[in-house]
């Protein structure tokens, strides 16, 4: 498939940042992410979260996921940037029935809470809020490649917030996926969209093939806290395209 069909038809308009204008919907051109779910107690997340219409998935009565994706946007409308996002995913005004992401299909378009968001540089910070008042804020944030796994590292402030490896995998082609961010701007859920292209990418339930570590960056504290369990899911994404879109909804609190 021709590189520019994902976004053939998608028109763009100008959003201003700062002294200067960028593009929405963002185009990313080039990209690749790893992304780990990991379980995460129930009533410990639930504190976390900035409203009671906020359910996240139970895959127990006493559990839930948090997400953390690494990503490198090596070819953006804003440059080349690298990313990390820790969110939870959630239903909203109802309360997920059990085992959703286990013997039950979650959404089939995700919405994800997004509790902190580092990125590696101040244009990808700056329009990030203001397409959506997105967690954002400067990290160092390095990956490297071996023969068999990726490695990402986290830092800010000098201290380690958290370092991720994935094991490299054997791809097969996956459809278009769709995630619904969400972020909290005053009294209101801002609501915008991630649309990733086809692509190939790896899956593993085999917790051999990540390796997580927190630090002792506040956030790293703050994720140790929460005594996130095993790895469910792990993927391994190394290349594709993807498009953000602005706000198209917000809730109340």
């Amino acid at each position: 498939m021709p590189e520019t069909d994902f976004f053939k038809g998608v028109r763009q308009a100008s959003l201003p940042v700062g002294t200067r204008q960028a593009p929405v919907p963002l185009f990313y051109r080039d990209l690749a992410y790893l992304g780990v779910y990991l379980l995460a107690p129930l009533a410990k997340v639930k504190r976390l979260l900035p409203s009671e219409r906020m359910h996240p998935y139970r895959l127990t009565p006493w559990h839930c996921i948090v997400t953390i994706t690494a990503s490198q946007f090596k070819d953006s409308d804003i440059g080349p940037y690298n990313a990390v996002s820790i969110g939870v995913p959630f239903v909203l005004d109802r309360a997920s029935p059990l085992f959703t992401g286990i013997l039950r299909k979650p959404p089939e378009v995700p919405m994800i809470y997004l509790f902190h968001l580092p990125v590696s540089s101040e244009i990808a910070q700056a329009t990030g809020v203001e397409v959506a008042n997105y967690p954002e804020f400067l990290a160092d944030i390095s990956f490297a490649n071996d023969d068999q796994w990726v490695h990402c590292k986290v830092d800010a402030e000098g201290r380690s917030i958290l370092s991720l490896s994935g094991r490299k995998l054997d791809l097969r082609t996956v459809p278009r996926q769709r995630v619904h961010p969400i972020t909290l701007q005053q009294d209101r859920l801002l609501r915008s969209e991630l649309n990733y292209s086809e692509s190939g990418a790896g899956t593993s339930k085999k917790r051999s093939d990540v390796r997580l570590a927190f630090g002792d960056h506040p956030i790293g504290l703050k994720l140790k806290e929460l005594d996130l369990g095993r790895m469910l899911l792990y993927q391994y994404y190394p290349a594709g395209r993807a498009t953000l879109s602005p706000v198209s909804e917000s809730y109340r609190l």
